[in-house]
Order: structure tokens, then sequence, then C-alpha cells
């Protein structure tokens, strides 16, 4: 984490500078969209060749990871704006509506995956045995660990609350 903030971050030991707050907060977006999206394509590719919908699934999970994680990265972005006629007390409330967006989308993925499951114990498949597959579930497990840790330390630095609720979505993700 202090790496990367190190290598992509100006100033990134002033993290009570809004500006460098709002550059940790969405180079945290950006790694996330970049796991979440390595995720889905290795996940995609074993659930199709296992046939495995849950695999399938937890794939489209990666995505909308990736989605929120886009969102994080707009929030911080938007909310970084100076203050203006129109807000003048600046645009740090947009971090909040980023904040609610992923929560709700975290919600939402989580009734379809239980939709899913429910469809998948009802209506079994068969699967197919890979130690492909085994190879991707445990690196996925591995990773969004990391992203676990990586957000809950950066959402500690910032105090993002918006990068709490990633850390907690990747951890129920790991669960």
């Amino acid at each position: 984490m202090e790496y990367l903030i190190r290598l992509f971050v100006r100033n990134h030991e002033n993290d009570h500078d809004p500006a460098v707050r709002s550059a940790i907060g969405s180079l945290s977006g950006t790694v996330g969209i970049v796991c979440n999206i390595f995720l889905f394509l290795s996940k995609l590719v074993a659930g199709l060749l296992s046939g495995s919908m849950s695999i399938i699934a937890d794939a489209v999970n990666n995505l909308t990871d990736a989605s929120s994680s886009l969102v994080t990265v707009l929030g911080f972005r938007l909310a970084r704006q100076p203050a203006d006629q129109d807000h003048p007390y600046g645009h740090g409330r947009y971090e909040y509506i980023a904040g609610l967006t992923v929560s709700i989308l975290v919600m939402l993925i989580g009734f379809e995956l239980l939709k899913s499951g429910v469809e998948e114990i009802l209506n079994p498949n068969t699967l197919t045995f890979s130690y492909l597959m085994v190879g991707i579930l445990v690196a996925s497990i591995l990773i969004k660990f990391i992203m676990m840790l990586f957000n809950n330390e950066i959402s500690k630095k910032i105090n993002s609350d918006v990068l709490k609720a990633t850390a907690i979505d990747s951890r129920n993700d790991v669960i």
C-alpha cells in the first residue's frame, strides 16, 4: 500500500490535504478496478470450463465490484472540486453519495447471489473438476484478502467510509 501511494501520489505524506486524500482514494479505486477485472476474466473462464454457475455468478460479482470501484474513483474525483457559487462548502458530499451507491450495489449483488444460489440448489448441475478452476479460486481468495487489507488500511489512513465499505465487501467475498 505504502509503495503504491509513494509511487502514484504526489505529496503523499500530506494525507490531510483534500487533493492528496482524493488521489489516494482514487488510487485505491483504480487498484480495485484492475484486480476485479482480472478476477472477472479468470472466474469467467473457470466457470465456463467447469460448467459451474456459481463461479460464473462470482465472476459477475467481480464485474460489479469493478463498477463499485469506478464509482469510488468518480466520487473522490468529484469531491475534490473546489467550492463554487452553487457549492460554497465544496463538493465533499460526492464521496458520501459514492459510499451510498457502493452500499446499494453490495446489497443488490448479495440478493442476486442468494437468488442464484437457491436456483442452483433446486436445479443442480454436474460439475467438471479442474485444477485450473481450483487454482483460480484460491488465487481469487488471496487477491480479495489482500484487497480487503489494502482498502481497510487506506480507509483508516484517509478516514474514508467508502473504502471501509469496499474493504467489508472484499472481506465478504473472501468468506
